[in-house]
């Protein structure tokens, strides 16, 4: 686990403070094509940005099975670290410092992979680009199930995941 954190920050740090906006595409009605309905957005928020995300999620051994511990990834955009998504569930700009944690409001499973999410924003800290995010989605999930079978109590296993994060704010 504590692998991960650090090679988090050695990406960040590789690819500096990216500069630009992170502008969404599309207009309102193409923004949650696709989606579940369970994981729609409410009416009354736009879109501000979709970013594609790699990371991974960890797993505890706990009384001999695997019990989830922490998100750990990097957003990004044009190829560029954004956001880094850690533990509460929280992300945090790498921009401007802002963040938002969130929590699941509703999920939609996927076959061999993390379940799709709706989040909702429960506090923000700072200006910048997260500071008024009201939902968040986790949509095209891949990977990041825990691993199958009995573990050894105190074991961790962190497991690759892919997954798109859009990021919605207040519409007017």
């Amino acid at each position: 686990m504590r692998k991960v954190s650090m090679g988090l920050v050695a990406a960040v740090a590789a690819v500096g403070f990216a500069a630009g906006a992170v502008p969404a595409s599309g207009g309102p009605e193409s923004d949650q094509r696709g989606v579940p309905e369970q994981l729609r957005v409410p009416d009354g928020n736009r879109r501000i940005a979709t970013m594609p995300a790699r990371g991974v999620q960890t797993y505890q051994c706990t009384a001999g099975a695997w019990v989830f511990l922490q998100p750990d990834a990097i957003l990004e955009f044009r190829g560029r670290a954004q956001v880094l998504h850690t533990r509460g569930p929280v992300w945090t700009s790498v921009r401007d410092g802002s963040s938002v944690p969130a929590a699941a409001v509703a999920n939609a499973p996927v076959a061999g992979a993390i379940p799709q999410l709706l989040l909702q924003a429960n506090g923000h800290r700072g200006p910048g680009l997260l500071a008024e995010v009201t939902y968040i989605q986790r949509l095209n999930t891949t990977g990041g199930l825990a691993p199958a079978g009995t573990c050894t109590d105190g074991a961790t296993a962190s497991v690759q995941y892919t997954a798109d994060y859009t990021f919605w704010v207040a519409a007017g």
